[in-house]
């Protein structure tokens, strides 16, 4: 059994790609035009990689970025004029003209840009995770007629990692006539009333989507605040909404396009709808939607910015939590300002915590400390990031259904020679619901015994106090499900496109949007005897025959909870582990074997099926 589903292989496509664009940028053996002056006297000093390093799974995208700082302090985002090369084209090819890295093949390589003599690198490793799956996520409702959809396309890697690879892939509508989709962007546009179906390609995996494309029509654009004063090296957002004919406003900041008449005195950022303060002047900002614009105004006044705090000072995160980090601007007049989004943050290692560049959230990664860092125009300052071990999930409490192995509201049934070790029940159904057991009632009409059955047998319809028990069972079970499906955070989302079979499980939060399936390659769970896995399934969880569900390293099956918004089926001869819940039928097929709880919001079926309490 392997820890993770093998790998693919990238794309031959792609690769002859990344040649005809290194033979175009070689051709004249001439390097871009830098811009070696600024202002007159300032001259290029330096040029750094960002990220300066970075571990990435096979089949992954990671856009490099180059800055020049010159000898006035200033920087310049140069990353489309630096020439750029890989050590190792096998381990991660890098586009030549724009910095773009693709990881093919686990393996080190030094990635190196290069611009007016000027030279700096960055040091990759590529993992032996591999690719599995690319899902699109689309935004909720119709699309209107001429108007804008953003999709995202998110990869998904052996590891239960996620990367949003939306610019990366090759987008396609299948009709065109109704839904159009940008190539390179996932950005959809409404044609006409009808449905198409939107495709994404990412290395090999493609997802598709239903669009619906409404009767709705565009009648204006605004844009807030229509005024704004800027300092230098501070940033602005701002928002465009679009008003519908049918009288819907809706929020397309993120799917406008912004632009700045004056760059040189304020120009808009990577993040839609924001612009940064350059020098000392004035812009309209204008953000142009489905054929309407708008505009606002940004001054940028004659400030210097003097200093900067990072704020908090010191934070402590679990691995694998998140922080956002504030840096703010102290200016000549004794203003301030949020320089967040217009700052370059780094972090001192990387492997302990990482930062996006532009935003200052952090991500804890490995228990140690390391510095957070902002620069912006010159000025620096920093915080403590301390991250420790992720403290394990709490196990779903079952409450009194916790005293059944088999529980359902609607029946349990069996045929052949089941043996089960522990109480079943049912309600609001009656005991006439509970079939293939030849029942014995207890003089006490409690209860019932059945010679299937090491333990008692439960109804709504039994003496006193077996109704209000039962009914007492069954919201536990159902307080139980939701608990479970309410969990937040997870630890892996769409972990093997919902295939899991061949892999082995850490302890923790795993969720999908999809049903779950284990072949006969099994899974097995690693961990404790205290550690807890809850898995979230959308849809129908199938174990298929003689499929296992193995435990190691010591955990126990009472600590593993399966919520499934469908129905469970296990084949035959299937072995399966752990407390089952789910909301509709739990169905076991001829020997299998249950170490844990069938609890069903329907009903449960049996055959010769063997089922003992946890």
């Amino acid at each position: 059994m392997q820890t993770f589903s093998k790998y693919g292989k990238v794309l031959p496509w792609f690769m002859a790609l990344l040649l005809g664009a290194s033979i175009a940028a070689c051709g004249d053996g001439e390097t871009p035009e830098v811009p070696g002056e600024r202002n007159g006297t300032a001259i290029l000093a330096s040029v750094a990689i960002t990220p300066a390093t970075a571990t990435l799974p096979m089949s992954a995208v990671q856009p490099l970025v180059a800055t020049a700082t010159y000898s006035d302090g200033s920087t310049l985002d140069v990353t489309a004029l630096t020439v750029w090369s890989s050590s190792n084209v096998a381990v991660g090819a890098v586009a030549p003209t724009t910095g773009v890295l693709t990881s093919l093949a686990s393996g080190v390589a030094v990635i190196t840009g290069s611009i007016g003599g000027k030279t700096a690198s960055a040091a990759v490793t590529v993992t032996t995770v591999s690719l599995v799956s690319v899902a699109i996520v689309p935004a909720a409702g119709p699309v209107p007629i001429s108007g804008l959809q953003v999709l995202v396309a998110t990869a998904t890697y052996s590891d239960g990692s996620t990367r949003n690879v939306t610019p990366y892939s090759a987008w396609a509508s299948a009709t065109p006539g109704v839904a159009t989709v940008v190539a390179a962007t996932g950005v959809v546009t409404g044609v006409a009333t009808g449905a198409s179906v939107v495709t994404a390609s990412f290395l090999g995996k493609t997802s598709s989507t239903p669009i619906m494309v409404g009767a709705t029509a565009l009648t204006s654009l605004t844009v807030t605040p229509n005024t704004a004063v800027v300092h230098i090296g501070a940033t602005q957002a701002l928002l465009a909404k679009a008003t519908f004919s049918d009288g819907t406003v809706v929020d397309v900041t993120a799917i406008a396009v912004w632009t700045s008449n004056t760059p040189l005195a304020a120009r808009m950022t990577a993040q839609p709808g924001v612009v940064t303060g350059v020098a000392v002047g004035a812009a309209v900002v204008t953000a142009a939607y489905a054929g309407k614009s708008a505009t606002a105004g940004v001054t940028v006044p004659a400030l210097t910015l003097l200093s900067i705090n990072v704020t908090p000072a010191s934070v402590t995160l679990q691995a694998g939590d998140l922080r956002a980090f504030v840096a703010t601007g102290n200016f000549s007049d004794g203003s301030t300002a949020n320089l967040s989004s217009s700052a370059a943050w780094a972090s001192g290692s990387p492997a302990v915590a990482t930062v996006v560049a532009n935003t200052g959230v952090a991500t804890g990664l490995a228990a140690s400390s390391t510095v957070i860092t902002a620069t912006a125009n010159g000025k620096s300052a920093s915080a403590t990031l301390t991250v420790s071990a992720a403290a394990g999930r709490a196990a779903v409490n079952l409450g009194s259904a916790g005293n059944f192995v088999a529980l359902a509201k609607t029946g349990i049934s069996t045929t052949g020679l089941t043996a089960i070790v522990g109480d079943i029940g049912v309600s609001p159904a009656a005991a006439s619901f509970i079939t293939g057991f030849a029942l014995i009632a207890d003089a006490s009409n409690v209860f019932s015994s059945s010679s299937l059955v090491t333990g008692k047998v439960y109804a709504s319809n039994y003496a006193v106090p077996s109704p209000s028990n039962m009914t007492t069972a069954i919201a536990d079970m159902q307080t139980a499900f939701t608990d479970a499906s309410g969990r937040t955070l997870p630890d892996f989302t769409e972990l093997g496109a919902g295939n899991i079979s061949g892999l082995t499980l850490a302890p923790g939060l795993y969720k999908w949007g999809t049903g779950v399936l284990v072949t006969g390659a099994g899974v097995t769970l690693s961990g404790g005897p205290n550690d807890v896995w809850i898995f979230q399934v959308a849809q129908d969880l199938t174990i298929s025959n003689s499929a296992m569900v193995t435990l190691a390293g010591g955990a126990q099956a009472k600590n593993v909870f399966w919520q499934v918004s469908g129905k469970a089926t296990l084949g035959t001869a299937a072995n399966f582990k752990g407390n089952l819940m789910s909301q509709t039928l739990i169905s076991l097929g001829t020997g299998a074997v249950v170490t844990g709880r069938l609890m069903a919001q329907t009903a449960i079926t049996l055959d010769a099926a063997r089922l003992t309490a946890p």
